[in-house]
């Protein structure tokens, strides 16, 4: 079951409660509460699991990107702090 079948579970209770009256037990709120944290721990596992793979990924490109540019310094590609022929 995915988690917008719970949701759309949620507002028809919701929807039966409150319109047609129909009982609510306290048993049937610790359920309904157990599920919204169990929706909640879920998203929250969800979202703690893609900023950690938007971390991993800044980290790949920054050393990814650092190593091109000690290749460049390798092949002398921009001549910062080297003199030509010329200049010596």
């Amino acid at each position: 079951m995915n988690v917008a079948g719970v949701v759309k579970d949620w507002l028809l209770i919701a929807f039966s409660w409150s319109v047609i009256k129909d009982t609510v037990t306290p048993v049937n709120l610790i359920g309904y509460g157990l599920a919204f944290l169990g929706v909640a721990y879920y998203n929250h596992s969800k979202l703690q699991a893609l900023k950690a793979k938007e971390a991993q990924k800044k980290a790949q490109q920054a050393d990814e990107e650092a190593g091109r540019l000690l290749e460049e310094e390798r092949e002398g590609g921009d001549g910062l702090g080297k003199k030509s022929d010329a200049e010596a």
